[in-house]
């Protein structure tokens, strides 16, 4: 049976219930249903057991989320990808909310009202991808907070109000291809924060208030093609040396 005011399709089992006001996600699920979209409702809180086992894309962008119930996606091992964006309301998430998603491939959550990440919140998710966590109000971000994300490729974290980035921020992440730091508040940047991304192509410092990069941190992107800078007071004086030697060695 398909829920009131939702759609439900055969092939591949979906069911669609976008836009219906929803204060609560319908019950009466098709258990057997493997994409799930729920977004443009005004749903408050989600629980555990909600949702099937079978679920492979699940969208929930642009309600009214307030509150995550522990194990809410916990017995998912199909999920790939769980867009959680546009909740506005959506201040505080627990260490294990994403635990066990070892299939997860893309993780929204853009335009939140995050101001920190607790640490462990991505552990385990080695499938990861696509990393959403744009337009929050993100302050900092601590060592190895994504040193499980060995497949990450995409890390979108502008628009935030990150000051500085440490030495181990990015530790772990091998696979990344793509960084957009754009539109925060960075004034520092430890010279080894980017250390061991030797495959990231697309940097975005931009728009930030960064007056120097001492130390030379842009030395350990052997791969970087695309680098925005534009935006930032940059000191005229000794501070630039460093990056002006990195200009000079890879133009």
């Amino acid at each position: 049976a398909c829920p009131a005011l939702c759609t439900c399709y055969v092939s591949p089992p979906t069911v669609s219930c976008q836009a219906n006001n929803f204060s609560s996600v319908p019950a009466g699920l098709p258990p057997g249903a493997r994409r799930l979209f729920l977004q443009n409702n005004v749903i408050g809180a989600l629980r555990a057991g909600t949702f099937g086992p079978s679920t492979v894309t699940l969208w929930l962008y642009s309600n009214n989320i307030s509150s995550i119930q522990p194990g809410t996606f916990r017995h998912l091992p199909a999920l790939e990808e769980l867009d959680l964006g546009d909740n506005p309301h959506l201040r505080v998430l627990a260490p294990d909310t994403f635990h066990g998603l070892h299939r997860l491939q893309a993780l929204h959550l853009y335009r939140c009202r995050l101001a920190s990440l607790p640490s462990g919140i991505f552990r385990g998710l080695r499938s990861l991808q696509y990393l959403y966590l744009q337009e929050n109000g993100l302050l900092y971000l601590q060592d190895d907070l994504f040193s499980d994300l060995a497949n990450l490729s995409h890390l979108f974290l502008h628009g935030n109000r990150l000051r500085a980035l440490s030495e181990g921020v990015f530790r772990g992440l091998s696979s990344l291809d793509r960084l957009l730091l754009h539109a925060n508040r960075l004034a520092a940047i430890h010279r080894r924060a980017f250390g061991g991304l030797a495959r990231l192509t697309i940097l975005y410092l931009f728009n930030n208030s960064l007056v120097a990069l001492p130390g030379d941190p842009l030395a350990a992107l052997p791969s970087l093609q695309f680098l925005r800078l534009n935006a930032n007071p940059w000191a005229c004086d000794c501070r630039a040396r460093p990056l002006w030697a990195w200009f000079r060695r890879t133009r």
